[in-house]
């Protein structure tokens, strides 16, 4: 991980983490690019740091070649701090068949958000509650930006589009994880949903379509737009600018036609490695980095949620607007199957509904064209989850 701000952060808690317990921590940052080959590569030769961020999506894989502990285990967890501060959410994320792999750092789901002085002056009103709202809203706006963009590049097609899927009462995987269950009726109407928001119904400008968080972080707070869906890093970037959190309102994503609000969110845990020789001292620092007030100084600076409940009472988050983020957003927050093989179904389905969305913008996709994609994608899916 690496982001502005976490040298002055962990300069300063290294010292004084060592200056309370002696234990001298040395640190290093990897970007998000090269973080998962490095993570593998470390695994593998049986190297690396003690104690390591792990992304939640890669635990699976990790797991499976022996790269983290068990922190239930005898040599670690007096150490560590009790599963019981941390929700139960956090708690069965960070549990692998049976197995507790990380403590929960930060993490954060994505909320619907606007600039109501933008939104009023374009003479609409409120938030919008459901997708019918979302496209009437944006055909009424009449202000001088754009009513509603969101993140394009990346791996943001698939996070938007297992939005749109939970929200029209779909999901990524079978309950036991065996199969599919993406491309099924749900599914279709999603990214056919997704696709018009482009296409047909003009809320989506094409151009967005190569945007990644820079882009809507800028595009945001600069007044080119009025509202997206994000997490807390866009709010971060908005303040930032100069401006106060003050002119914002965040609600859960407009829901799908059965009701449902689904939103995407991201966490990153704290794992040690089998092969520490300082077990106790990993450990500890551990413990040290999800009190209250250190784990809420990380997750202010990256754009999250601190995991520790007690970090939302510190002056870090001392706006109503992080708790609209806690108490009405996270109920509708989901993440994706831990199963192993999901990097593979996830790179697929990315690169199938972007696809889908180029196709969309440039007017050729045709009537069958999503079904069949999504049929495509199940196939390598189906694979893969032998």
């Amino acid at each position: 991980m690496d982001a502005p701000g976490l040298d002055e952060f962990f300069d300063e808690h290294t010292q004084r983490f060592e200056e309370e317990t002696g234990i001298h921590v040395e640190y290093e940052f990897v970007g998000w690019g090269e973080a998962q080959d490095t993570l593998i590569s470390d695994i593998m030769s049986r190297s690396g740091p003690d104690v390591h961020e792990i992304a939640s999506t890669w635990i699976p894989e990790q797991y499976n070649a022996d790269g983290w502990m068990d922190l239930e285990s005898d040599a670690v967890a007096e150490h560590l701090p009790s599963t019981d501060t941390f929700e139960q959410g956090a708690i069965d994320v960070a549990t692998f068949q049976d197995t507790l792999v990380g403590i929960p750092w930060f993490w954060g789901p994505r909320a619907y958000q606007q600039v109501d002085e933008r939104i009023e002056a374009g003479g609409v009103s409120g938030t919008p509650s459901d997708w019918d709202e979302l496209v009437d809203q944006a055909d009424a706006y009449d202000g001088d930006d754009q009513y509603f963009a969101i993140m394009g590049s990346d791996y943001e097609p698939i996070r938007n589009f297992a939005m749109f899927l939970w929200q029209n009462g779909g999901q990524l995987l079978t309950d036991d994880y065996s199969e599919p269950a993406f491309h099924g009726q749900e599914g279709v109407e999603a990214l056919e949903f997704y696709a018009d928001l482009y296409a047909e119904y003009g809320v989506l400008s094409s151009e967005t379509l190569e945007w990644g968080a820079a882009d809507i972080q800028g595009a945001f707070t600069g007044g080119q737009m009025a509202s997206t869906w994000g997490a807390l890093g866009t709010v971060s970037a908005y303040e930032e600018d100069g401006n106060s959190i003050d002119d914002l309102s965040v609600s859960a994503p407009p829901a799908g036609p059965g009701g449902d609000r689904g939103t995407f969110f991201g966490m990153e845990l704290l794992g040690i490695h089998p092969w520490t020789d300082e077990p106790a001292a990993a450990a500890q620092w551990i413990e040290y980095l999800l009190r209250a007030e250190p784990n809420a100084a990380v997750s202010s600076t990256v754009g999250f949620l601190p995991t520790n409940p007690e970090g939302l009472e510190t002056e870090y988050f001392d706006n109503d607007l992080y708790r609209t983020f806690d108490e009405d957003v996270f109920p509708h927050a989901r993440t994706y199957p831990q199963v192993i093989g999901w990097g593979e179904i996830e790179s697929e389905l990315n690169s199938m509904v972007f696809e889908v969305l180029q196709s969309a913008v440039t007017d050729d996709l045709e009537a069958g064209d999503v079904e069949d994609a999504l049929h495509q994608a199940a196939s390598v899916a189906e694979q893969t989850l032998e």
